[in-house]
């Protein structure tokens, strides 16, 4: 009695030396370092509105002992202002910043919470960014301002396992003159705050990063604090604290990101005055497991340590049982998400409150202990489709893999994707799994699914999943499972149709109700009149659009706070069903109401040079010189029997030349690649497939039906993957046509779709596929380096190689082409697609030489 008494009074001490956390967490202390600037030395520099104000106000949150506690010599902040009487501040100029990372990288230990906020401008900085010091200036940011590789560099070197960054940074808040302003790359924003190397890998443990927006617009200002600052105060002073059926007084990262995300874009609303003010949505990068405590809510937090006050004593005056009271005790700590915990914590919570004894306690906890208890049989159950997917993979991945190897991944993947560490003795036996037989391996997953019981966030399938995400991720980035949930969608992606009314959708922020993108050619929605930029206010629903079946009352859905999935689930359904949507046009009084009947909807892949009048593809890019283009979005199960049509119809207006655009094309059906290579050389291979067994399948196209009479440039680019290289390949290989733009993909492996456990997909890689030459395209196959041999490369002389920018801007105006609009498009004056400019003017010239030969040869003959 003693012994457990001691030990039970070590557990409080212990438990009070420090913040409060779950059993899981450990007691380490906040490091945090808050950089704000408002106003530059350099006048090229802008000046931000709120920054400094937006850091002093964290600084004091986090000191404060009702929220984070964070002893002061803990904390450093930096301002442009530099100290004063308040605030004892250091100068924010590039040396102190660079100084105040490395006393985090040297003071943290691996159990503590670092936080590092920034609020002030930036810039790109070569394929990186930088971030503006007090004294940076904007012409020689390359060496007075902070580096995000500088930051990386430091950041990599953390022992700290928790870190989280707050940042509210424009990297274009600069005025360049006249001098010609940098490029951002937005794919390399804010990843020095992630870990870096391995790409394939998640990133680091427990980093998180709340991000005012993308970086390349100034965040919106509100009345004292921009609008990320005003989020993150008021979501750790409280509002956060939502998690569980009450406020438990702490504020956790997945709490605080989940309030960011509504917060951000609801003030943007309220307070912006513009539409790309109103549009403002934060964004917030995390890690897998995340889940740690970031501050307290201050009422709760001092109601949750006065009921755990009582049950400390309770549990020491009634000699409690350790374990019941280490239980309570964290239960009292934080909100546990599983519902059974969440009742064992209803539980303790009336022991603590006198509402119930003992010995009534220990028999609503039994009730619920056995609650959660998993069968046997359905560990059984879970076990066994495991090993079927284990035997599947290894049966047809297009290479040998161990079955111990796919075993440890899927339990791995099972903890992972709940976000807990695998127990110990699962572990050690993890450690072994190499010597394990079959019925050790198949018991191995019957003990780990009985481990986690029964609980909802492995119900429906999820614990599958979660297993098979794992098994499956150990292989190729192609190799995948697709759930029963998502099946659905991926097969609409293959075939390139879906049942529906025919229009995209997007979410418009500025209003939070869904947004017409644009109808589809032919479909429902086009044929009856909607329009790009239409609001879609409400969906009335008479029938089930899954089933046909009729509702009691017509279901009547407003968009606003909808998702654009949930959106997609109630427009799309059963073919010959109807839905009516409620739509807002500008210039309109009144609302606009549409009755459309759902039918089979085909996606268009095979796109021409612009819109006609009547929306419909024009193909002739050149009338003069009939020149005619044609741009392939995907590889879809409909895209060859559309691609032949317009193909024998521009044969027969006279085609001279020819533009295939592959560009931004990411693949799809094999055998659409095959008929479409077809379509443009005469007899020879078009494409080969080995298999794991060493067989080659070759594929070898005919002349019958090839259109070989016109000259022809195909367009690639690093977007270009899968099918599309495997056509521009077979058409380089053949000298039928010029290659143009920039080197592909490299995507040189063939996926197989197999059916699996409760109408699931798993899709395997079961071959790599090799250009008519032989040459290697499968980049993964090989180092990757510039100068090894994959993917296609634009013919010698033809490889046009464009900026990110100007990567981005193509896209865009690609897309943007796609939109059948109400009125003309509006086309950016400064863009120029030089790629396809090249090809215009090859082809041009390549006609204008047929021309003189025909001449010429007219001339000898008469």
């Amino acid at each position: 009695m003693v012994k457990r008494i001691a030990l039970w009074t070590l557990v409080v001490l212990v438990a009070w030396a420090a913040p409060v956390l779950r059993a899981d967490e450990t007691t380490g202390r906040p490091l945090v370092v808050l950089v704000g600037i408002d106003k530059y030395q350099d006048a090229q520099i802008k000046t931000r509105k709120h920054a400094e104000a937006d850091a002093k106000a964290l600084y004091d949150l986090f000191l404060a002992k009702e929220s984070l506690g964070v002893e002061k010599d803990r904390v450093k902040l930096l301002l442009g202002s530099g100290a004063s009487a308040r605030y004892p501040a250091e100068l924010a100029n590039k040396e102190n910043i660079v100084q105040a990372l490395r006393w985090l990288e040297k003071t943290a230990t691996k159990d503590d919470l670092v936080i590092f906020a920034i609020f002030g401008n930036g810039a790109p900085l070569g394929e990186r960014s930088c971030y503006f010091a007090v004294d940076s200036t904007f012409k020689n940011r390359a060496k007075d301002a902070v580096a995000s590789g500088d930051i990386e560099h430091i950041i990599d070197k953390l022992n700290s396992q928790r870190f989280v960054a707050l940042v509210d940074v424009h990297f274009m808040g600069f005025d360049a003159g006249k001098e010609k302003a940098p490029e951002p790359n937005v794919q390399n924003f804010f990843r020095e705050f992630l870990s870096q190397g391995d790409e394939e890998k998640d990133p680091a443990p427990s980093r998180v990063i709340f991000l005012a927006n993308s970086g390349t617009k100034p965040s919106l200002n509100l009345a004292k604090h921009g609008i990320l600052a005003q989020a993150l105060l008021d979501g750790l002073n409280g509002k956060a604290d939502t998690d569980g059926y009450e406020p438990d007084g702490n504020i956790t990262v997945s709490e605080l990101a989940k309030y960011i995300r509504k917060a951000v874009p609801d003030l943007a609303r309220a307070n912006g005055t513009t539409k790309p003010e109103k549009e403002q949505k934060a964004g917030v990068l995390e890690s897998q497991s995340h889940d740690f405590i970031l501050g307290y809510n201050p009422k709760a937090h001092a109601q949750a340590v006065n009921r755990l006050k009582k049950f400390d004593t309770l549990a020491k005056d009634q000699n409690l049982d350790a374990k019941f009271a280490e239980e309570g005790h964290n239960l009292l700590v934080r909100m546990p998400k599983l519902e059974a915990r969440q009742s064992l914590r209803k539980g303790y919570q009336k022991l603590a409150d006198g509402k119930i004894d003992v010995a009534g306690f220990s028999a609503e906890r039994k009730t619920i202990m056995e609650s959660t208890v998993l069968e046997e049989a359905d560990a059984r159950k879970f076990a066994t489709t495991v090993t079927n997917a284990v035997s599947l993979v290894r049966r047809s991945y297009y290479k040998d893999v161990a079955k111990a190897l796919l075993f440890e991944a899927a339990v791995v993947g099972l903890f992972k994707g709940i976000d807990e560490k695998v127990p110990t003795h699962l572990k050690d036996r993890l450690d072994n799994v190499k010597q394990m037989t079959e019925t050790d391996l198949y018991r191995l997953l019957v003990d780990a699914r009985t481990q986690l019981g029964k609980r909802e966030d492995l119900d429906k399938g999820l614990d599958i999943t979660y297993s098979l995400h794992g098994l499956l991720g150990k292989l190729d980035k192609h190799t995948g499972y697709i759930p029963p949930e998502v099946v659905g969608r991926f097969r609409d992606d293959t075939a390139g149709s879906f049942r529906g009314i025919g229009v995209q959708i997007r979410k418009n922020e500025a209003r939070d109700e869904l947004q017409v993108v644009t109808p589809i050619f032919g479909s429902p929605a086009h044929k009856e009149g909607m329009k790009a930029n239409d609001i879609i206010t409400t969906v009335i629903s008479a029938v089930d659009p899954k089933t046909g079946k009729a509702y009691d009352e017509p279901k009547v859905t407003p968009t606003k706070g909808m998702t654009v999935e949930e959106a997609v689930k109630l427009i799309k359904g059963k073919s010959g069903t109807k839905v009516k949507l409620l739509v807002e046009r500008e210039g309109s009084d009144k609302p606009i109401e549409f009755t459309l009947t759902r039918k089979e909807i085909e996606v268009e892949s095979v796109l021409g040079y612009k819109r006609s009048a009547k929306d419909a593809w024009n193909y002739v890019i050149d009338a003069d010189s009939k020149i005619c283009y044609v741009r392939l979005t995907q590889f879809s199960e409909n895209t060859y029997v559309e691609l032949e049509k317009v193909m024998k119809d521009l044969y027969k207006s006279g085609i001279k030349g020819f533009i295939l655009d592959l560009r931004f094309n990411p693949g799809g059906v094999l055998d659409g690649s095959i008929k479409i290579s077809d379509l443009y050389i005469d007899d020879g291979m078009i494409v080969s497939v080995r298999h794991r067994d060493g067989k080659e399948t070759s594929y070898v196209g005919r002349s019958d039906g090839s259109f070989t009479t016109f000259p022809m440039v195909c367009l690639i680019n690093g977007g270009s993957a899968s099918a599309s290289e495997i056509v521009s390949a077979c058409l380089q290989d053949h000298g039928r046509a010029i290659i143009m733009g920039s080197r592909s993909f490299g995507k040189g492996s063939v996926q197989t779709i197999h059916g699996f456990d409760h109408k699931s997909i798993i899709k395997v890689t079961t071959a790599t596929f090799w250009r008519p030459n032989n040459r290697n395209l499968n980049k993964s196959s090989t180092p990757g380096k510039d100068t090894d041999e994959w993917g296609v490369t634009p013919d010698k002389g033809f490889e046009v190689k464009l900026s990110k920018k100007e990567e981005n801007d193509l896209f865009d105006h690609l897309r943007e082409a796609e939109i059948i609009r109400a009125g003309p498009l509006e086309t950016k004056s400064d863009f120029r697609d030089r790629q396809l400019d090249m090809a215009v003017e090859y082809l041009r010239g390549q006609i204008r030489t047929a021309a003189r030969k025909d001449t010429k040869r007219d001339i000898e003959n008469r």
